[in-house]
């Protein structure tokens, strides 16, 4: 069965800061935490980003993937 958690918020630049700093710490203690659900993180994984620009909208999106 495939579970999903999605976290949407609207933030500011030192909100944003802080939140990276938080994943920055998770990641070197091998998880995430994406709401109220822990993610353990394997060695190796894929990280793509992507940037987007359409009528006025830009987005930067990051997606960790890998397979178990």
């Amino acid at each position: 069965m495939a579970e999903k958690e999605k976290v949407e918020k609207l933030i500011n630049k030192e909100g944003l800061i802080a939140y990276l700093k938080e994943l920055i710490s998770q990641v070197e203690q091998g998880y995430v935490m994406v709401g109220e659900k822990r993610v353990d993180l394997p060695e190796s994984f894929e990280l793509e980003i992507k940037y987007k620009e359409k009528e006025n909208k830009k987005e930067i999106e990051w997606e960790i993937e890998w397979k178990f």
